[in-house]
Protein backbone atom coordinates (compact mmCIF):
# COMPACT_ATOMS: atom_id res chain seq x y z
CA UNK A 1 0.00 0.00 0.00
CA UNK A 2 1.42 3.25 -0.84
CA UNK A 3 2.49 5.72 2.17
CA UNK A 4 0.83 8.82 2.58
CA UNK A 5 3.12 12.08 2.20
CA UNK A 6 4.05 14.01 5.07
CA UNK A 7 2.36 16.65 5.74
CA UNK A 8 3.63 20.17 4.85
CA UNK A 9 4.85 22.06 7.50
CA UNK A 10 3.40 25.41 7.72
CA UNK A 11 4.75 28.74 7.29
CA UNK A 12 5.29 31.17 10.13
CA UNK A 13 4.38 34.81 9.24
CA UNK A 14 4.79 37.47 11.53
CA UNK A 15 2.60 39.54 12.51
CA UNK A 16 2.87 43.13 11.51
CA UNK A 17 3.75 46.02 14.55
CA UNK A 18 0.32 47.81 14.80
CA UNK A 19 1.58 51.58 16.07
CA UNK A 20 -0.61 52.86 18.94
CA UNK A 21 1.18 56.57 19.37
CA UNK A 22 -1.52 58.12 17.03
CA UNK A 23 -2.82 61.48 18.74
CA UNK A 24 -6.61 62.28 18.06
CA UNK A 25 -6.88 66.25 16.43
CA UNK A 26 -9.57 68.44 15.38
CA UNK A 27 -8.91 69.44 11.66
CA UNK A 28 -9.93 72.98 10.42
CA UNK A 29 -12.22 72.69 7.79
CA UNK A 30 -10.69 74.68 5.27
CA UNK A 31 -7.45 72.65 5.36
CA UNK A 32 -9.49 69.47 5.05
CA UNK A 33 -11.08 71.19 1.86
CA UNK A 34 -7.41 71.78 0.17
CA UNK A 35 -6.26 68.48 1.17
CA UNK A 36 -9.10 66.24 -0.50
CA UNK A 37 -8.95 66.07 -3.58
CA UNK A 38 -11.58 64.98 -6.19
CA UNK A 39 -10.97 62.33 -7.65
CA UNK A 40 -10.01 62.08 -11.82
CA UNK A 41 -12.09 59.79 -13.77
CA UNK A 42 -11.47 58.75 -17.45
CA UNK A 43 -13.82 61.16 -19.70
CA UNK A 44 -14.50 60.41 -23.21
CA UNK A 45 -15.07 63.14 -26.11
CA UNK A 46 -17.23 60.85 -29.01
CA UNK A 47 -16.67 63.09 -31.97
CA UNK A 48 -13.17 62.96 -31.79
CA UNK A 49 -12.70 59.09 -31.64
CA UNK A 50 -11.85 57.34 -34.78
CA UNK A 51 -12.41 53.97 -33.27
CA UNK A 52 -8.58 53.07 -33.47
CA UNK A 53 -8.66 50.43 -30.48
CA UNK A 54 -5.35 51.94 -29.26
CA UNK A 55 -7.11 52.53 -25.59
CA UNK A 56 -8.13 49.07 -26.05
CA UNK A 57 -5.08 47.75 -26.95
CA UNK A 58 -3.10 49.32 -24.12
CA UNK A 59 -5.37 49.48 -20.99
CA UNK A 60 -3.40 46.96 -18.82
CA UNK A 61 -6.94 46.58 -17.04
CA UNK A 62 -8.98 45.28 -19.94
CA UNK A 63 -11.72 48.00 -18.83
CA UNK A 64 -12.10 49.35 -21.81
CA UNK A 65 -14.58 48.11 -24.54
CA UNK A 66 -15.77 49.03 -27.66
CA UNK A 67 -19.33 47.18 -27.97
CA UNK A 68 -21.74 47.08 -31.40
CA UNK A 69 -25.16 47.70 -30.81
CA UNK A 70 -26.57 43.99 -31.24
CA UNK A 71 -23.92 42.63 -28.69
CA UNK A 72 -25.79 46.02 -26.74
CA UNK A 73 -28.93 44.61 -27.48
CA UNK A 74 -28.31 41.02 -26.26
CA UNK A 75 -26.79 42.20 -22.54
CA UNK A 76 -30.36 43.25 -22.36
CA UNK A 77 -30.40 46.73 -22.83
CA UNK A 78 -32.57 47.25 -25.60
CA UNK A 79 -33.40 50.92 -24.52
CA UNK A 80 -29.62 51.77 -25.10
CA UNK A 81 -29.59 49.70 -28.15
CA UNK A 82 -32.33 51.78 -29.43
CA UNK A 83 -30.44 55.00 -29.34
CA UNK A 84 -27.13 53.70 -31.09
CA UNK A 85 -27.29 53.72 -34.74
CA UNK A 86 -26.86 50.72 -36.48
CA UNK A 87 -23.42 50.89 -37.07
CA UNK A 88 -22.47 52.92 -33.99
CA UNK A 89 -20.05 51.46 -31.73
CA UNK A 90 -20.39 51.78 -27.77
CA UNK A 91 -17.53 53.28 -25.94
CA UNK A 92 -17.48 51.98 -22.20
CA UNK A 93 -15.16 51.76 -19.11
CA UNK A 94 -14.97 49.71 -16.39
CA UNK A 95 -14.56 52.37 -13.42
CA UNK A 96 -14.56 49.93 -11.00
CA UNK A 97 -11.46 48.12 -12.94
CA UNK A 98 -9.93 51.63 -14.07
CA UNK A 99 -7.10 52.72 -11.73
CA UNK A 100 -6.55 56.04 -13.75
CA UNK A 101 -3.27 55.03 -14.97
CA UNK A 102 -3.35 57.56 -18.02
CA UNK A 103 -2.11 55.08 -20.98
CA UNK A 104 -4.99 55.39 -22.40
CA UNK A 105 -5.21 59.31 -22.53
CA UNK A 106 -1.49 59.44 -24.14
CA UNK A 107 -2.34 56.67 -26.22
CA UNK A 108 -5.48 58.27 -27.88
CA UNK A 109 -4.10 60.41 -31.36
CA UNK A 110 -7.23 62.41 -31.32
CA UNK A 111 -7.63 63.36 -27.99
CA UNK A 112 -10.79 61.53 -27.53
CA UNK A 113 -10.20 60.62 -24.19
CA UNK A 114 -9.23 62.82 -21.71
CA UNK A 115 -8.66 62.30 -17.78
CA UNK A 116 -11.24 64.57 -15.77
CA UNK A 117 -12.18 65.93 -12.08
CA UNK A 118 -15.65 64.92 -10.50
CA UNK A 119 -17.08 68.42 -9.40
CA UNK A 120 -20.19 67.48 -7.37
CA UNK A 121 -22.64 64.73 -7.36
CA UNK A 122 -22.73 61.23 -6.51
CA UNK A 123 -20.06 59.59 -8.16
CA UNK A 124 -20.87 56.35 -10.45
CA UNK A 125 -19.39 52.93 -10.01
CA UNK A 126 -19.54 49.62 -12.66
CA UNK A 127 -19.32 50.27 -16.19
CA UNK A 128 -19.97 53.56 -18.06
CA UNK A 129 -21.43 53.93 -20.97
CA UNK A 130 -19.77 56.72 -22.29
CA UNK A 131 -21.00 57.72 -25.99
CA UNK A 132 -21.74 56.11 -29.07
CA UNK A 133 -19.14 56.67 -31.86
CA UNK A 134 -20.77 56.24 -35.86
CA UNK A 135 -18.78 54.06 -37.35
CA UNK A 136 -18.06 56.38 -40.39
CA UNK A 137 -15.29 58.31 -38.26
CA UNK A 138 -13.05 55.38 -38.08
CA UNK A 139 -9.65 55.73 -39.84
CA UNK A 140 -8.77 53.87 -42.87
Amino acid sequence: MPKAPDPRKMEIIEKPIFRTDYEMQLVDSDWLKGAVKPKNFIDFIPEQCILCEGCVDICPWYCIHMVDPEAVEESGNVELARMMGATDILFLIDDNACTRCNLCVERCPTGAIVQSQVTGGKKKTGARALGAVPETQKAS
